[in-house]
This record gives structure tokens, sequence and C-alpha cells, in this order.
């Protein structure tokens, strides 16, 4: 789950909004205690307007000190500035006030107030060309959006930012904003992407030479490592962050900081050890007001009590987290608030609690789910259009370059065109050569973009009728049988005899996302090919467990005689799913009692991979249309009418070419078909 998620875009919203003023040392009550002198000093020498711009900038920098020791504060102080501000008009002073006073209501669980309060304050920030707080706001903006889910605005407000700090050289600034875009790419659980970014932020740090920068981002690095199991990593970077922080005194970063250490201990099954971690982040959270951070610690508690069996510590600390995260609106956090009361009630045996534990669970996974699929077809349509946007935006800039280069050289021209006709000319005649270059170069521009929005809409058809049909049916009619159960019109004993249909249904639901995403993936973005060396021996056999269940239903033998020494260099995943696909369909079109055959030839620099059925064999006149997106066996129903997407054979061909092979199909109608596939042996 995204555990630490929404902790860690909360704490990058505070210090962004801290860096924007004075940056002090020690301890938050030091820093408090440093500048609420300097705001008294100021207060007795307000001589001039500028002396109350600089009082009011020192009284901004208090409320943002008072973030984690007493929101109210934050509140009151702000609404003071914004009152003084509002006196001698200083729009900077109320940019601040408001974004401050939106950090304060989305605290308070208010996103919309918020957001409302962020675009006034944006706004503001423009009219003066105030660089640093149109970027912390539009980081707000896009931290805000991310909170409740919308990831197409949050990544719009990130994009923009990140233009903005990267045009003025920022690179405190554009460190952070490029945090908070990894952060979103992981609640996409696009970790690859985010861990890619957070290297460029952690490249970004060291030019800066900031310990503590540099400790944030591992902290952050942390998390997604613990989320993709790779332990190792993760208390690396966390024992590093740790100690910076302790050195630092850095309370709110220790706070989070050991939870995440106890997430690695509970994932180690030390329970018991993590407890002690998490005891320290309570004391120092028991001083400050962040209550999404208290949210993971207590469900990190409660993990770690489940472990130890301690159930009623377990639910206690559950229970807290639940009630925290709905006020919030935390759906990841609270999902796995679900996961484990659900773990905690099946530990004591009480089946009726724990059945309606697992019912919130799916509830919440299903809203988190809906939430993803719409948000990642949403941020790649808004990474699209602000990229588009940006680049007519440049080319009306060049056009209005070329327009006063022109208004130029006819200035120019008309003084010296008694004079200089001859030279005149040949401007002239360059001129128009230049204006005809651009005019064919635009062309082919035009050109290029009209068929990149043809794709994309073909893309956008094909995947909205894939939801529309293939998963949108099957998921109502499973529905509709658990509307049914629940209702009690289904009995128990016969809502059982379901069961196994219902995992086929599942099964085939969960293949068809997964070619889906793999599809979507290479049609919008064209995927990411990372070749490297892959026994193809343990792909078939893995494939093949992975599909024995759909081929013992079938009474189908699957028989793998590639050789140990199949190496080739190619895209492990990508080569996995084009195993999976051309099995799946093999057991498709083989009827009961068949036998498919996986082997592989060696030639001088590749390998030939083969997938033999015993099947119904293909048509001559559909194999010259096989793997293109309209093919019409791969829709086709199979020998015990399952059903496909059309997916799956233009998916290899794409995987395939990719990878520097080729893939072909030979076949006879009534004794079955052999797929072919040719890999290199090494790099190419």
């Amino acid at each position: 789950m995204n555990a630490g998620l929404h902790n860690y875009l909360h704490k990058k919203i505070l210090l962004f909004t801290l860096v924007s003023f004075l940056v002090l040392t020690g301890n938050s009550q030091t820093k408090i205690d440093s500048i609420t002198d300097l705001v008294e000093k100021a207060s007795k020498n307000i001589k001039s307007k500028e002396d109350k711009k600089h009082y009011i900038d020192l009284l901004t920098s208090l409320s943002s000190h008072y973030t984690y020791d007493n929101i109210d504060s934050l509140k009151s102080i702000s609404e003071r500035v914004y009152k003084l501000s509002n006196t001698i008009n200083y729009k900077k002073g109320k940019a601040d006030a408001i974004a401050h006073l939106a950090y304060y209501n989305s605290y308070q669980g208010n996103s919309e107030l918020a957001l409302q309060q962020l675009n006034e304050a944006l706004k503001l920030a423009r009219e003066v060309d105030y660089i640093r707080g149109q970027i912390n706001i539009l980081n707000q903006i896009g931290s805000e959006n991310a909170y409740i889910g919308k990831n197409s605005d949050a990544l719009k407000a990130y994009l923009e930012g990140s233009d903005i700090a990267l045009a003025n050289n920022n690179k405190v600034l554009l460190s952070f904003i490029k945090d908070n875009t990894a952060s979103l790419y992981a609640t996409q659980k696009d970790y690859k992407q985010s861990i890619a970014l957070y290297k460029e932020v952690d490249k970004l740090n060291k030019e800066i030479g900031n310990p503590i920068y540099i400790a944030e981002t591992h902290a952050n690095m942390s998390d997604i490592y613990i989320r993709t199991n790779q332990l190792d990593l993760a208390t690396k970077y966390i024992d590093n962050s740790i100690a910076t922080f302790e050195k630092h005194n850095d309370k709110e970063w220790l706070s989070y900081c050991y939870i995440n250490k106890a997430r690695i201990l509970i994932q180690q099954n030390q329970p018991k050890f993590a407890l002690k971690w998490l005891d320290i982040s309570e004391n120092i959270l028991n001083d400050l007001t962040d209550d999404r951070t208290v949210v993971s610690l207590e469900n990190a508690k409660a993990k770690a009590y489940l472990g130890l069996k301690q159930t009623d510590k377990a639910e206690e600390s559950v229970n807290k987290a639940i009630e925290i995260g709905s006020r919030f609106n935390l759906l990841e956090e609270l999902e796995e608030a679900y996961e484990t009361l659900y773990l905690i009630h099946k530990q004591n045996n009480d089946t009726d609690l724990a059945l309606e534990s697992l019912e919130m669970f799916k509830k919440t996974s299903d809203s988190i789910l809906r939430r993803e699929n719409s948000n990642s077809l949403g941020a790649f349509k808004t990474r699209t259009e602000y990229e588009r946007q940006k680049r007519d935006t440049e080319a009306d800039a060049k056009k209005e370059i070329d327009k006063h280069q022109n208004y130029l050289y006819i200035a120019i021209a008309a003084l010296v065109v008694l004079s200089f006709i001859l030279l005149l000319i040949k401007i002239q005649a360059n001129t128009r050569k230049k204006l005809y270059n651009q005019l064919i170069e635009q062309t082919k521009v035009l050109k290029k973009r009209e068929n990149e929005l043809e794709n994309i809409n073909k893309t956008k058809d094909k995947l909205f009728s894939i939801i529309g049909h293939d998963l949108r049916n099957p998921i109502a009619a499973l529905q509709s049988l658990l509307d049914m159960f629940v209702a009690k019109d289904v009995e128990a004993e016969d809502f059982m005899r379901f069961i196994p249909k219902l995992k086929s249904d599942v099964d085939a639901l969960f293949f068809t996302l997964t070619n889906l995403l793999s599809w979507s993936r290479t049609q919008m973005n064209g995927g990411s090919t990372t070749p490297s060396n892959a026994k193809m021996y343990n792909l078939a056999h893995n494939n093949i467990n992975l599909l024995a269940e759909l081929a013992e239903n079938k009474n189908i033998k699957i028989t793998n005689t590639i050789p140990e020494n199949a190496i080739i260099w190619a895209d492990k995943n990508q080569m996995s799913v084009v195993v999976r696909n051309l099995l799946s369909n093999a057991i498709k079109f083989t009827k009961t009692g068949g036998n498919i055959i996986i082997n592989a030839k060696e030639t001088t620099n590749s390998w030939i991979i083969s997938i033999q059925d015993s099947g119904i064999g293909i048509k001559p006149e559909l194999i010259e249309e096989l793997f293109s997106n309209d093919n019409a066996i791969a829709v086709s129903y199979g020998t015990n009418n399952e059903k496909g997407t059309g997916l799956g054979l233009p998916l290899c061909k794409e995987m395939i070419t990719n990878n520097q092979g080729t893939i072909w199909v030979e076949s006879t109608l009534g004794e079955g078909s052999t797929f072919y596939f040719e890999l290199p042996k090494k790099e190419i």
C-alpha cells in the first residue's frame, strides 16, 4: 500500500514554505524565539512603508515556523499578516498569508477551500512577479490536488512550477518541486519513474550542498524501496537520513524516518524492535501538530502489535488510524488500516467482524482503483496538453521575434535604400527563402501533430472500448452476484458453487488488465525497454506455472524443452508478457486433452523460440493481419468459449520489435499452430 505517501507530501509542502523565509539552525523553539525577537525589534522601528513590509515578512516567517508546534498560531498570525498587508496593498505579503491560511484549511481537511485560496494567492504573486512565491504556491496546489487524488491537476501545477524554477535557475526550489513530482508518480505506482526523478533531485541537492535536503530525499527514496521490498536499499537510505536529522535535531523529519525504520523491521518480521522505533517517533509527535504522520504511525504500530499477537493493542492503533484517515480522506492509509483490522479479527476468530473489515477494505480499494484508473489517463492527458501548450507558446514567441526582426530589416533597408539597392534585394531574397523554409518546417510539424493526435484518438477509442466491454461487463456481473449474496437472495451454499467461476473470471480480468496496461504504455509513451541477459527456460517455466490452472482445466499438457543455455539479450518483463500471451493463446485455441511444446533453437547470433500447439489452427487469410490491432482471431472465442481483447498479439509484436527481434507464425487449419520469435544472444 501507499503508507507514508501523504506524509512526505505534507512535509515537502512545509519545508518548501519555510525555505522561502529565514533559514535558522537549532531546534524548533530556538527558531521561533529567534524570529520572535526580530519581530519585536522590527515592530518598534516602523517609520516607512518599507519598514512595514519588512515587519510583515518577519511575521510571515514566524507563522511558518508554527506549522508543527501550534497550527492555530499559524492561522492567527497569517490573518494578522493579511490585514497588515491589505492596509498598504502589499500583494506579496497577502499572497504569503493566503498560502499559509490554505495550509491551515488543508490541515483541517477542507481541501476545496484551500485550493480556492491557493489560486487567489497565485494570482497575487503573478501580479507582482513574485517568482519564489509562485513556485511555492504551485507546489502547494500540486500537493493539495495529490492529497485528494486529482493527479492530473497536481502534475500540471508541478510542471509549471518546475519550469519557473528552472527558468530562474533556482536549484533549491526546483529540487523541492521535483521531489513532490516524484512522489506523485509513486501514487500512480510508477516506482521506476519515481526513483529516476528522486535521483535527479539527489544530484541537485548535492550541487546545492545542503545535507538536510539530501537526507530528506533519501528518506523519501527509502519509502519507495520499502514498497518495492528492496529492504537493503531502504535501510541504507533511511539510516543515512536518520544520522543527518539527529545531528541537526530535525524532529519533524525524524518522526517520519523512525516510522520508515519500523516499517522495514516489520517486513523483516522483527515487530518487537519496530515498536521501539515507533515509541520514539510517538514521543516526538506528541509535541507536534502533524496528524497525517500520526496516521502512518498508528498503522505501523497496529502491524507491529499484530506481529506480536497483541490484538487488543493492534485494534486500538488501527482504529486511531481509521479515525484520523477518515477526517483527511487518506484512502491509501485507510485501505492499509482496514486490511490490518481484517487480519486482527481473523486472528481472533471473529468471522463476522473479519468479513465486515474485509468489505471495508474492498470498498476502499475500489475507490482507490477508480481514482487511479481515471487519473492515470488524466495525468497522461495533462502532460500532453501542457507540452503542447508550451510548444505553442514557444512557437508564438518565435513568430513574434521573427516579426520584430522583419520590422528591423525593413527599417534598415528604408534608410539605405538609395545606396544599397542590390544589398536590399539580396536581403529580401534571403528573407523570402527563410520564410519559405520556415513554412515548410511548420507544415511538417503540423502534419506530425495531426498524426500524433490521430494515434492518440485511436488509442483512446481502443482503451474505452475494452474498458466498456471486456472489463466493465464481467465486473458488473460479479457485482450483481455479490449484491445478491449480500442481500441474501442467494444462499451461502449456492454462492460457494460460484467461487470457481468467480476465480476464473477474476483471473481473466487480471490477465486482460495486465495486457491493457502494458499495451497502453507502449501506445501512449513508447514504454520503457531495458534489455539484459535473460534465461528463456526460466521465463517459460514461470509462465507455465502462472497458467497451469487454465491448462489443467482443459487437461492440456505443456512441455518446456528449452535448453538451460538459451540466454537472450532482451527486457525480461516484456519477454515474460510475450511468453504469457502466446502461451495463453495456445491454451485458448487447443482442445481438451491437447499438447503444447515450448522449444528453442540456437543460431549464430540469436535464439529462435517456438510455442507449438495441437489446436484448431488459423485460417490462411487471417495470418497476414494476425499482429495488427484489428486482428479477428485475437478477439474470437476459444475452444471453451474463452474471449480475448485483441491486445495480446499486437502487444507481443511491439515488444519483440522493441527488443530488436522478429515474430511470425506457421499454422495448419485443424492441426495446430506454431508461433516463433527470434531475439539476439547479446547486446546489439
